[in-house]
């Protein structure tokens, strides 16, 4: 879901018109002297070192020990043996995605670009993020993908585990119905989940090799429509609600069960990570975790409170987790309510969740510019999260 165009509240953004606030949050460098006089050379150039790098910044250094590939055990994350949870985010918000961008025509200029914003989104704090891949980015035929596309995918993998960052993929998605390809709007349903389990089988087979891979979201915020069209949920020229058939007298949750059994299996047929779909906040409909939970390793929910309704978006998550598969809410933001509804939300709702994804435009709210409303709500709802991160984090 687009978050950027809609206006939000933050006490940041209240007050006269137009009026933004500014940073608040500004992280502390810490230096570490070792003692000792054979060490004494080492440590001077480390703190000329440190002293370079700009106030409100960590010294990034890259991981020792490898990636544990991540595991489904009951109700929680392991990465490896260890029990894991997720902070992370978005990668892309408004008009600024990054990721789409680098798939659309990958370059190294772009590839640079996502590790740099990776880092950032190291230094804040993360420790996954999710990606984007639209199904026309991939196939090239019904039956053939890209090689460029996935080389680039291989590439990208190659960055998080470098950032030590794992990496949730969304894929067959048609978010910009402009780009969809000709010969896909003319295929049958049927067709149609051949190309997406064609896309899941040549997605899953470059990334099975990574341990950077978290899951595999096999789309974003699906339905069965009742009226003809695939493509829904539009702002702004996007589409985020995906129809993956028309019920046409059906019974939609069969159909959701037949697509989720048919694109899951393709997935499985190259990798064991966990699979799953960003759902909708709801539990009723064709993609309830009632019909689907059965048929993925974890659930992924999409929730904005709303002002005065919060208690309805912690219900939802409170019976996905009765399903007692892992529950990751894939998606928050100051979307609908204030800051004290949303980190209550957040808090409230830890102790079912295995993480909490928010959203990152490639900016730091530390060190940034805010000029605008916009801003201004991007850099209150993330510092928010930053500061809330020890409590998410926190063993439940």
């Amino acid at each position: 879901m687009r978050i950027g165009s809609d206006r939000r509240r933050c006490s940041r953004c209240r007050g006269r018109s137009g009026e933004a606030g500014q940073p608040i949050l500004g992280a502390r460098i810490r230096a570490r002297y070792v003692a000792g006089v054979c060490l004494f050379v080492a440590v001077a150039l480390l703190a000329v070192s440190l002293m370079t790098v700009p106030a409100g910044h960590a010294r990034h250094t890259s991981p020792v020990v490898p990636m544990a590939r991540i595991s489904v055990r009951g109700g929680r994350l392991n990465a490896g043996t260890v029990p894991w949870r997720a902070w992370g985010m978005n990668w892309g918000d408004d008009d600024h995605y990054s990721v789409i961008a680098y798939f659309d025509n990958p370059t190294s200029a772009k590839l640079a670009t996502l590790t740099s914003e990776l880092r950032t989104a190291h230094l804040v704090g993360a420790n996954s993020m999710r990606v984007y891949l639209e199904l026309g980015q991939v196939m090239q035929t019904p039956t053939q993908a890209r090689p460029r596309t996935l080389a680039a995918l291989q590439k990208l993998l190659t960055v998080a585990e470098r950032e030590h960052i794992y990496v949730d993929i969304t894929g067959n998605l048609v978010w910009r119905p402009k780009f969809v390809p000709a010969w896909y709007d003319r295929l049958s349903e049927r067709s149609r989940w051949q190309v997406q389990a064609n896309f899941w089988r040549a997605v899953a087979h470059v990334a099975a090799s990574s341990p950077a891979v978290l899951c595999y979201e096999l789309t974003s915020e699906p339905i069965v429509s009742e009226t003809p069209g695939y493509y829904l949920g539009e702002m702004d020229g996007w589409t985020f609600v995906q129809s993956i058939a028309v019920r046409r007298g059906r019974n939609a949750r069969s159909l959701a069960r037949a697509w989720t059994r048919e694109l899951a299996a393709a997935v499985r047929s190259q990798d064991d990570r966990p699979v799953t779909i960003g759902l909708l906040c709801s539990l009723h409909g064709a993609f309830a975790p009632a019909n689907v939970a059965d048929l993925l390793d974890m659930l992924v929910v999409h929730a904005y409170p709303q002002q005065g309704k919060a208690a309805a978006s912690l219900a939802v998550v409170r019976g996905f987790a009765a399903f007692k598969k892992p529950v990751l809410l894939g998606e928050t933001f100051l979307l609908l309510c204030d800051e004290s509804t949303q980190r209550a939300f957040l808090l409230a709702a830890n102790r079912d969740l295995v993480g909490v994804f928010e959203f990152f435009d490639g900016r730091n709210p530390n060190h940034m510019t805010v000029s605008t409303m916009e801003d201004a709500l991007y850099q209150c709802s993330l510092d928010q999260f930053i500061a809330l991160r020890g409590a998410l984090l926190k063993p439940q």
